[in-house]
């Protein structure tokens, strides 16, 4: 299986999804659904289309998108990695997807609504099909949504998923979804490519899941070479789809990748090298589509040892000098993240805890002697050198806290082997870099309890952090959810499992030619191949 939270920005992994800082309300959707349910009414969305963008070019032709990375496993719902997650965009339609302002919207279900954040309704479309031609009913949606329960095959909806309580269907159109509990962010998990509807008889099965109910279906596929999916006619929005073929061409090379774009080689990238981003910008016929959101920063192993205590935590907090990382490791490109890993756009955003930690070197000190190490001590850092941004962020943190005495022993594996060591917590401290996986600040789930594993601190988990947490979820008035994330924030910057380091941006690029492809922003920006359903090529 991908792992959906490896290095991405080039390669498709370390979550590198964005978090908009500058473009959107991370949240809206989530308001919308807790401001109706908070007056006490249903909340109703009524038919949206293909939820791609629309478009405004010619129709017909082939896009030929340049991918940053193979996709050895399309076993949608899952699918981790983000080449992946734009081939299951295109392939795959769950009851829900995401529109390209990062709006939740209805894909399979034509409406859905819900009165107290428990009960879900989904009325499905008329003559849904899949690509082999049988229809879509509502025993696929059934064995789909229970599939998506076990934490095994749909890690990154579990958070959302764990919560069903039961599925049931009623007449020939409708499906209920109960959950154990009232959960503010359950559309917002279940709009994900993960929750994508599939033919019953396919889940669990082994092979690569390729007939979905998506705008294009499987063409062929030549390993590290291509990948080639073409127009679905019986698509519930197929005349919104503009193009006639997409060309997947397999790039893993980033300046490869970047040259193909510059010689109009190939039509659009995904993830444009930091280092081409001018001179993407420089040619009048492209496009730089650029998000910030993927997010750098620290775990430690809070088992035994120095770390276990918060006050040596704080102090690697308050030692890093997170415009340093972005300078160094992200060639400029991102901005100091020295709080709360929620973004400026949301409304769950905290000014004060947003920039908490600024660099003080003297208070750093203070607290390791007051934690017992007056002079510092010796640790291992786990890191890896697949990624050049992964190793810099490494190296420059480990300059900053041997200037208050901590000395770092690197541990600079591939990417596989650093996240096999990361899960078993073979180390003290340890570099990482994600993305919420969904488009709600519940995401914080899988970097502050062991339910994260991976990309949480290793051992860390606190029960007032998993209380707060749930009663965010639980919560339909979005000031009382506000109200717990602040508590939940206060709580995060005391404990510091976690230490932030700097948002990343993350950028597509593609040919002016090219419309109705976007961006999503911020968390969701490998949500984008969403937007090919309605891309067009001039």
């Amino acid at each position: 299986m991908t792992n959906r939270f490896a290095p991405a920005a080039g390669a498709g992994a370390d979550g590198a999804a964005a978090a908009g800082l500058s473009r959107r309300s991370l949240l809206r959707s989530s308001a919308a659904v807790a401001a109706a349910l908070a007056v006490g009414g249903p909340l109703l969305t009524a038919c949206g289309g293909s939820g791609g963008s629309g478009g405004s070019g010619g129709s017909g032709g082939t896009l030929v998108f340049g991918l940053d990375s193979d996709v050895p496993n399309l076993q949608t719902p899952q699918n981790q990695g983000s080449a992946s997650m734009i081939l299951n965009a295109v392939l795959h339609r769950g009851l829900v997807e995401y529109d390209a302002k990062g709006e939740v919207a209805p894909a399979l279900a034509e409406k859905f609504e819900t009165t107290d954040s428990q009960t879900y309704t989904f009325t499905l479309r008329d003559n849904l099909k899949f690509h082999d031609g049988k229809p879509v009913t509502l025993d696929d949606v059934k064995a789909s949504l229970e599939f998506m329960t076990q934490q095994a095959k749909t890690p990154k909806l579990y958070p959302a998923t764990k919560g069903i309580e039961g599925v049931t269907t009623q007449g020939d159109k409708t499906v209920v979804v109960k959950l154990k509990a009232p959960d503010a962010s359950f559309l917002a998990y279940l709009a994900d490519v993960s929750g994508a509807i599939l033919p019953k008889d396919t889940l669990g099965q082994q092979a690569p899941t390729y007939v979905g109910a998506g705008p294009f279906k499987f063409v062929r596929y030549e390993k590290g070479v291509a990948f080639e999916v073409e127009k679905f006619a019986d698509f519930h929005a197929a005349d919104q789809t503009k193009l006639a073929k997409i060309q997947f061409k397999i790039l893993p090379d980033q300046s490869a990748r970047d040259n193909a774009l510059l010689t109009g080689t190939v039509d659009a990238i995904s993830f444009v090298g930091w280092n081409d981003y001018d001179r993407v910008r420089q040619k009048s016929d492209l496009v730089l589509d650029e998000t910030e959101g993927p997010f750098m920063y620290l775990v430690f192993n809070t088992t035994a040892g120095p770390f276990k205590d918060a006050r040596v935590r704080q102090a690697v907090a308050w030692a890093v000098n997170r415009q340093k990382v972005v300078d160094s490791a992200l060639s400029s490109r991102g901005k100091p993240l020295a709080g709360m890993p929620i973004p400026q756009s949301s409304q769950f955003h905290e000014p004060a805890q947003a920039d908490y930690y600024t660099l003080d070197q003297a208070k750093a000190k203070a607290l390791l002697a007051e934690a017992g190490y007056p002079n510092g001590f010796k640790a291992r850092m786990l890191s890896s050198s697949q990624y050049d941004f992964h190793q810099n962020t490494a190296i420059s943190v480990q300059a900053d806290l041997k200037a208050i005495g901590i000395e770092l022993e690197m541990n600079l594996p591939d990417w596989p082997t650093r996240l096999q060591l990361g899960a078993k917590g073979e180390y003290d401290i340890a570099v990482y870099g994600t993305v919420g996986v969904c488009n709600d600040p519940a995401f914080l789930e899988q970097i502050l309890t062991t339910a994260g594993a991976q990309n949480a601190s290793h051992g860390y988990d606190n029960p007032k952090v998993r209380e707060l947490l749930d009663s965010a979820k639980r919560a339909a008035d979005p000031a009382e959810r506000k109200k717990l994330y602040r508590q939940l924030g206060e709580l995060v910057l005391t404990e510091a499992p976690i230490v932030g380091l700097a948002w990343r941006s993350q950028a597509y690029g593609y040919k002016k030619a090219v419309t109705g492809f976007s961006n999503i922003p911020g968390f969701l920006t490998f949500e984008s191949g969403y937007t090919l359903a309605g891309t067009a090529k001039a």
